[in-house]
């Protein structure tokens, strides 16, 4: 099987886990409340009314809360996801709340959309789901206008929510061998991907400028480590907050 093939079964799949349950779909009517609470570093991180007249996309819409917000603060939004599912959920949820914008079906890896489309373009913990997470990576900064803003989160590798993956899918089933990436694969849809601050900048380094990689602890890493977790601080945490501009060339 080749890799490509092998890339394009991992994303039907990764599509199927997604559509059969929708990111916070599980909190209901309260999920946008919930996320928020579960998760202070998206409104800090996204700074939504920085948005206001200006064309933001979201990369994986989800159940919509941020793309909400965006459009609630005044901005121009499309949002695409790989799922019908998500599509769905959002776009009544834009039409009930009176908003407008664009939200439809559309690969990561491929953004149909040309270069220089947007002021914004904002995803949180979603492309480390897609197998080629890397080229997605690089797609959300090529849609990007020049000097526009660059705001992703992506999953960290050397946090304390990764080392909880290893214990329990390798340590605990007698595989002490399995390296972080293996076991983070496990979590949430199949082979969920997580990097380095490193590995962001050799991925997107050469199109954004004034690039900031920094890991945040967060809620799920306190909660599998409770109290150690606070003695390295942000450094070991699950969050790896991506921010740059596009280059101006």
């Amino acid at each position: 099987m080749t890799d490509s093939v092998q890339a394009e079964r991992l994303k039907r799949a990764v599509a199927e886990f997604w559509e059969a349950d929708a990111c916070g779909e599980r909190y209901g009517d309260d999920q946008e409340r919930i996320r928020y609470q579960l998760e202070p570093e998206v409104p800090t991180f996204a700074n939504f009314p920085s948005g206001r007249g200006r064309d933001v996309l979201e990369i994986g819409v989800g159940m919509g809360a941020d793309l909400l917000s965006w459009a609630k603060a005044g901005a121009r939004v499309t949002g695409v996801d790989l799922t019908e599912r998500a599509v769905e959920f959002t776009g009544q949820r834009l039409r009930s709340a009176g908003l407008s914008g664009e939200v439809r079906v559309a690969d990561a890896e491929a953004l149909p959309f040309p270069d220089a489309s947007f002021d914004i373009v904002w995803s949180w913990g979603v492309l480390h789901h897609t197998p080629r997470s890397r080229t997605a990576l690089r797609e959300a900064a090529r849609v990007l206008r020049p000097g526009g803003r660059y705001a992703v989160m992506v999953y960290h590798r050397r946090s304390w929510l990764a080392l909880a993956a290893w214990v329990r899918f390798g340590l605990l089933r007698a595989r002490p061998a399995m390296s972080l990436r293996e076991a983070v694969s496990h979590i949430e849809s199949p082979g969920t991907q997580a990097f380095t601050a490193k590995e962001i900048h050799q991925t997107v380094g050469d199109l954004l400028a004034d690039l900031r990689v920094r890991p945040v602890l967060t809620h799920w890493d306190r909660r599998v480590a409770p109290g150690i977790s606070q003695l390295l601080g942000d450094r070991a945490g699950w969050f790896l907050l991506v921010e740059g501009w596009k280059s101006i060339t």
